[in-house]
């Protein structure tokens, strides 16, 4: 018998039947197989070599080789034979079987490895192209076997063939090496596999794999690292994935952050994606989502990944290196909650704009890559609305935040699918509901922008903001117009079939108007304005229009039209028809909310002459006369004396007294024997409408004739007819009332109408003002009301005559409106000190109670009956007469009262007078809960508190200040109190959107009062944007400067200082005496606060259109050089640096002649704003190059020095410093230092500080030292020093690049940063009792933020000098150890006395 057939048999003997032709058949299982054969080779040892030659005999067969690499057939115990599928258990190949036999594997692995290069490229069998090949078949035998008896020798020959065989198998032999190799040749593996990186970059991806799964050192995985990043931008985007999950998994801590600098450095997330997309067709080809994916999984398997990344994000400063991957990374961070509050932090410094850098996430760059990467976006859209919710809940009204928020969600709004929208739409009706102002007010726009851009994508989510309909009223009136403009682009989209919302929006406003309650006719009045908007102007008709002529034809355009136009005046009727019932203040609602959409939005041709047909021209009947009207309607023996008239030819005259219904109930009317009025009466006074109806009047008229208000320009000169001529001295009275008999003389002091005709109350002498005011003020009681409603009505009227006229192009008219201006503030005043006079009094005047402004209370409106107002005097009146009713002996609630023509019982007037909300809190208090707050705004001391209840000054009233740019002797200039008046008014738009509110919340239904807001009901100001109010100053900033130049000028001439007068050698701009010095002083403290707030703006420098045009932060800067440079230089010739250091030489200037510290502190926020804009300037190593005097000539060498100044109290007033200004001039004293900013904060703890805490007077201190002394720095001042010297401290080593320095330098450092901590706990042992605890509370903060800086940044670096340096390392932590025992002992002392 031959040795191949003994084989055969005892190969059968064991358990598996070799079939000639076909694969063999396995009938024992496989263990019992191997342990069988194991002991046949075993008893005769002869056996081995024979069955190794067997297998070498069978596998050389290359026709039927793969029989035997192929998993066997089973056989069943009736001997038939099964091939292994169909569910029937799994088996192995022969040569497997075989492998697990320890006597033959070292052979058997050396066959099949010499067999491997034979079969390289061969098929399967029968030429199946789509059987495994054989070479890989052979492979496979090798993988995952329980054990390998020479790997060595196996791993040697796998790497041997390695070298010469195709890349296809070269690729299979290392995506199999990490289950073939043991681990003690992982080392001899890796260095080739890393060799491979740079000569086979084709197998990268195997490679890299292989790796991953191999326990390489350090030092190759660093190499292989550097080869993969080198490849990254010339890798195919398919392979991104691996090499950034193998950069990432496989790096170390201390390796971390290189790497990733690296990543951002190398990667093209844009390019790469936009390449990929231009090569395929199918969007789910772009490896972008795969790309974030890797990123995400590795920094959310390995926390040093995630926290070396932030850092990177947080560190980088430079504007523009901000990418798409770090965005990304952002939000994957966030999800992490571990991470979310850091990354808000860094969110929140790279968003709003801080000092020492400009903005780096502008809305531009979400926009930009949202619109790039809506899947990405998509993937983490959860984070992406989690952080634009934190941003509408933190960031303040109008900031940068805000804007970033609004660019976010709108962008994923429009790039995204249904789903996210609706999360979108549902998350911005909870951030309405949330009672935060700010946060409404951003949410609220947010929906406004997304109807606005995305109205039929928003539609189907309309639900959700009808839903909030039945909240409007607990919401700010702006929020409601915001809401419903919302809705009114939603319900009224052109082309539309379903008319359902409109209807339903149509009903809910027709029931808030015939409502009893004026906040609900205030919701009804501005959502049937904002219907009205989207029917009727003249965009919505174009697109209606468009629509319907690309649908059908162009004879249904105009069907289209008409149906809209005819919607719009059926709105404007049933608004007519609703005021008819209600009341003269919602009137004036709605003539204010009609002239704010025709001004700012615009309304179609015809609803204008509409308007102008059934409002505008009742103006003339109802209000102008002329003086021969007036003598007939007030049976006058003489002319009529007119007041404040600027054209005596002119006989147009405002009638006031006429519809003055205080002067009705003192009885001036019958005394005048006036003619009855056809005017309607309703509740209230009709004068209320009087200012809202010019506003009205003149809107249309610059709509209808292209600006031109030639056709009404007489009302800017006629004159007021505030008083008939009455007799003042001889009033007489009865019990029944007072009685005023005409004047029979012309004697103006006597004649009540003489004594104000003409320009009394303006003239140009002061002091005779002021005594035509003294008298005034002892006139009766019922006169003076009367005069100061008239007075009242003629100060707003102006107001709205102002802003009528401002922007008109004539000399003349601009002349008369500067008189205007300059008359406004004297009528003010005289209104003012007429209604002191009768503040306290039972006839004290309230614009409110006067019905001349809109009720902002809950209560319910009092109507009139059948035709008549039911004119109440007040409360105290009629519970007077209650009183005396009941004191005749009536029972009390068995009386009428009479009011206005009704008899009302006790208890129906007790609710007219206090309103109907009694009831419901008596309810709830039997109910035992407290009934909550219906948001009724107090009424406010008129007297003391006056602007509120005046109309607000529009944007084009401000362009008065421009009048000055070209200076003609014959136009009059602004007065110093006129100047005063439009500055205030332009400082408080200003201030109220361009300055940070305060981020709390308040409850619902509690608005607070702005400006204008109760006089103006839709004030234009309110409802602008921080953008569109910035655009508007702007354009008045170098009038303002200008303007600010002549203020100091005058002041000085009055204080007659030579050296500000020889800075200041231009001509002044403001017309003065000697009597406006003080309103000069607070002309410069408003244009100083102006200016404050303009560069102080968060959207400063992101406020730019993307155009050639200069940005706004070029215009301000170039604004501010040209005033300090006297130059008209175009400024785009002006390089970026030099312009800000003319535009700081300019402010640095001003400094030096203003007066006070206050003023000081305000220019020297503006100095640091400046300074911000430009951080690359005057860097730190080139400043370390300077001379001392060139070092304190620099930009941030000045700042400390004018701080230092400001703290020597070298201006006036520096008692009036509060805490905060403290702390920021030490902070900047310290931190602006050129100079070693480490030693005058140790200066500041060892000297200037320890004595200002000295109690002893300066007569008798020997001990002061001059040259380091702060006259500002007192024990009462102190705590503010040390805080900020504390912060100061702990920030020098935040910025220090201590990575950079010697071992030498850092040594230095250190000790100089322990002394100075050491100083400033020494001091908290020498405090006195006041000052102790507030002290010793910062000491402690401080101390924690100290340690953790020493011990995390500090101390690893001594540690690496340790041995070079260590006596002297020695002498530090000694040093240091003094200030944390004095901690610990305050600690302790703490804890013993419970005094936390």
């Amino acid at each position: 018998m031959d040795s191949s057939q003994r084989c055969r048999e005892v190969i059968q003997t064991c358990g598996v039947e070799l079939v000639d032709g076909s694969l063999p058949v396995l009938h024992t299982p496989s263990t019992l197989f191997r342990y069988q054969l194991s002991e046949a080779i075993r008893n005769n040892t002869d056996l081995v070599d024979y069955m190794g030659d067997y297998l070498d005999e069978l596998l050389s067969k290359h026709d039927a080789i793969s029989l035997y690499l192929d998993p066997m057939t089973l056989g069943t115990p009736d001997s038939a034979t099964t091939h292994v599928s169909g569910g029937l258990p799994q088996t192995e190949s022969l040569v497997r079987l075989m492998l697990g036999v320890d006597a033959l594997q070292s052979r058997l692995v050396a066959t099949l490895v010499d067999k491997f290069p034979e079969y390289i490229g061969d098929e399967g069998t029968d030429g199946d192209a789509s059987a495994t090949k054989v070479s890989v078949k052979i492979l496979r035998q090798l993988r995952w076997l329980d054990y390998v008896l020479d790997s060595g020798a196996l791993t040697e020959k796998l790497l041997e063939t390695l070298g010469f065989v195709p890349p296809d198998m070269q690729r299979e032999i290392v995506v199999a090496l990490p289950d073939i190799i043991s681990d003690s040749d992982n080392t001899q593996v890796s260095k080739v596999l890393a060799s491979m990186l740079k000569e086979t970059p084709e197998l990268m991806l195997p490679v890299l794999d292989t790796l991953g799964s191999l326990d390489c050192a350090p030092a190759l995985l660093q190499e292989a690292r550097n080869s993969v990043i080198s490849h990254l931008a010339s890798a195919e985007p398919i392979e991104l994935p691996v090499l950034l999950r193998f950069l990432l998994q496989s790096v170390s801590a201390d390796a971390a952050a290189p790497v990733i600098m690296r990543i951002r450095k190398r990667l093209d997330v844009d390019s790469i994606v936009l390449a990929s997309r231009q090569r395929s067709t199918l969007a789910d080809q772009s490896p972008d989502v795969l790309i974030f994916d890797a990123i995400a999984t590795s920094l959310r398997s390995h926390k040093h990944l995630r926290d070396a990344w932030l850092k990177i994000i947080a560190s980088d400063a430079n504007v523009g290196s901000q990418t798409t991957l770090d965005l990304v990374v952002l939000l994957i961070l966030h999800q992490i909650t571990t991470h979310t509050k850091r990354v808000e932090s860094v969110l929140k410094a790279k968003i709003d704009i801080v000092s020492s850098q400009p903005i780096a996430y502008t809305p531009a760059l979400f926009e930009s890559n949202i619109a790039r990467f809506p899947a990405v976006f998509s993937v983490y859209f959860p984070a992406l609305v989690s952080v634009s919710g934190w941003l509408i809940q933190t960031s303040a009204l109008g900031s940068q935040g805000a804007r970033v928020a609004t660019t976010i969600l709108v962008s994923a709004f429009g790039a995204m699918g249904m789903f996210q929208r609706q999360e979108i739409s549902g998350e911005l009706a909870v951030h309405i509901g949330s009672g935060n102002a700010n946060e409404i007010d951003t949410a609220a726009h947010i929906y406004l922008e997304l109807a606005t851009k995305h109205p039929y994508e928003l539609r189907p989510f309309a639900v959700f903001i009808k839903g909030l309909l039945d909240y409007v009223d607990n919401l700010d009136i702006t929020h409601v117009r915001t809401i419903f403009d919302t809705l009114g682009i939603l319900s009224t989209l052109a082309g539309g079939s379903d008319d359902s919302m409109f209807s339903d929006l149509y009903i809910f406003v027709r029931k808030q108007l015939s409502s009893v309650f004026p906040k609900y006719n205030r919701i009804g009045v501005v959502g049937t304005v904002s219907l009205l908007r989207q029917l009727g102007g003249e965009h919505t008709l174009e697109a209606a229009q468009a629509d319907e002529c690309g649908e059908s034809s162009m004879s249904q355009a105009p069907r289209a039209n008409i149906q809209a136009l005819r919607r719009a005046v059926q709105l404007l009727e049933m608004l007519m028809d609703s005021g008819r019932h209600q009341s003269w203040t919602f009137i004036s609602m709605t003539y204010d909310e009609l002239a704010h959409i025709v001004e700012t939005h615009g309304l179609h041709q015809q609803l204008l002459t509409w308007l102008h047909e059934n409002v505008s021209s009742k103006f003339a009947a109802q209000f102008l006369g002329d003086v021969e009207d007036l003598n007939q309607r007030y049976m006058l023996s003489g002319h009529a004396s007119v007041a404040l008239s600027l054209d005596d030819d002119e006989a147009a005259v405002l009638d006031v007294f006429n519809h003055n219904d205080d002067a009705e109930a003192s009885g001036l009317h019958a005394a005048t024997k006036r003619a009855n009025s056809d005017v309607t009466r309703l509740c209230g006074c009709v004068l209320s409408c009087l200012p809202s109806l010019l506003r009205l009047i003149q809107v249309c008229e610059k709509a209808l004739g292209d600006g031109s208000l030639g056709e009404i320009d007489a009302l800017l000169v006629c004159g007021i007819y505030l008083l008939p001529p009455i007799d003042i001295a001889s009033p007489h009275s009865t019990p029944a009332s007072l009685q005023y008999n005409m004047a029979q003389s012309d004697d103006s002091s006597g004649n009540a109408s003489l004594l104000l005709a003409g320009n009394a109350l303006v003239g140009i002498d002061e002091d005779s003002r002021l005594d035509l005011i003294k008298s005034v003020c002892r006139w009766p009681v019922d006169l003076r009301r009367a005069l100061c409603t008239s007075l009242y009505v003629a100060v707003n009227w102006f107001r709205e005559v102002i802003n009528a006229f401002a922007d008109q192009d004539s000399d003349e008219v601009r002349a008369k409106v500067v008189l205007r201006v300059n008359q406004l503030e004297q009528i003010e005043s005289g209104l003012e000190a007429l209604a002191e006079s009768l503040s306290g009094t039972s006839s004290e005047f309230h614009p409110q109670r006067a019905g001349l402004v809109p009720e902002m209370s809950d209560t319910a409106a009092r109507t009139a009956t059948n035709g008549l107002a039911l004119r109440i005097p007040g409360p105290t009146t009629v519970i007077e007469s209650v009183t005396e009713n009941v004191g005749l002996g009536l029972k009390e609630g068995s009386f009428m009262v009479d009011v206005g023509g009704l008899l009302l019982s006790q208890e129906d007037t007790h609710k007219l007078v206090h309103g109907t909300n009694n009831d419901g809190n008596a309810s709830a208090k039997k109910r035992g809960r407290k009934r909550k707050s219906t948001g009724v705004l107090p009424v406010h001391d008129f007297a003391k508190e006056l602007h509120p209840f005046l109309r607000e000054l529009s944007f084009s009233a401000f362009d008065i200040l421009k009048l000055g740019d070209q200076v003609s002797e014959h136009r009059p200039l602004l007065s110093a109190r006129g100047l005063s008046v439009i500055l205030r008014e332009l400082h408080a738009a200003v201030a109220s959107k361009l300055v940070r509110r305060a981020e709390k919340r308040v409850p619902w239904g509690k608005p607070p009062p702005s400006f204008g807001a109760l006089a103006t009901f839709s004030s234009n100001i309110a409802n602008s944007s921080a953008r569109d109010v910035f655009s508007r100053v702007r354009g008045l900033f170098p009038s303002l400067l200008q303007y600010l130049d002549a203020c100091l000028h005058v002041r000085a001439r009055f204080r007659n200082d030579v050296g500000e007068l020889e800075q200041l050698s231009h001509a002044p701009r403001v017309a003065v005496d000697s009597s406006d010095v003080s309103v000069v002083e607070l002309c410069i403290d408003r244009l100083l606060h102006i200016v404050s707030i303009v560069l102080s703006w968060d959207g400063l420098q992101a406020d730019s259109d993307h155009t050639n045009k200069p940005s706004s932060l070029t215009l301000v800067l170039g604004a501010l050089a040209r005033q300090g440079h006297r130059t008209h230089d175009e400024i785009s010739s002006i390089v970026p640096s030099v312009l800000v250091r003319r535009a700081f030489d300019y402010l640095h200037s001003v400094a030096q002649t203003v007066a006070t510290s206050i003023r000081a502190i305000d220019v020297l926020r503006m100095l640091v704003a400046v300074r911000s804009f430009a951080p690359s300037c005057e860097p730190v190593d080139e400043i370390m190059g300077m001379t001392n005097e060139q070092r304190n000539a620099t930009m941030d060498g000045r700042i400390s020095e004018m701080a230092r100044c400001v703290l020597d109290a070298k201006w006036d007033n520096a008692q009036e410093l509060r805490p905060a200004d403290l702390e920021l001039l030490v902070g900047l004293h310290v931190m602006r230092c050129p100079h070693n900013r480490l030693d005058l904060a140790y200066t500041y703890a060892a000297h200037i500080l320890p004595q200002s805490i000295d109690t002893q007077s300066d007569d008798t201190r020997s001990d002061v030292d001059d040259s380091v002394a702060l006259a500002t720095l007192k024990p009462a001042t102190f705590a503010s020093a040390y805080k900020a010297v504390s912060q100061a401290l702990a920030t020098i080593i935040q910025d220090s690049q201590l990575a950079s320095m010697g071992s030498s330098d850092m040594v230095q450092f250190s000790g100089r940063v322990v002394d100075t901590w050491v100083e400033l706990t020494r001091i908290t042992q020498t405090l006195s009792t006041p000052l102790q605890r507030t002290v010793l509370v910062v000491a402690l903060r401080s101390g924690l933020t100290m340690t953790d800086l020493f011990t995390k940044t500090i101390l690893p670096i001594l540690d690496s000098c340790f041995f070079t340096h260590r006596d002297n390392i020695i002498a530090v932590l000694e040093r240091m150890r003094k200030a944390t025992r004095i901690l610990q002992s305050i600690c302790n002392h703490s804890k013993a006395s419970q005094d936390t």
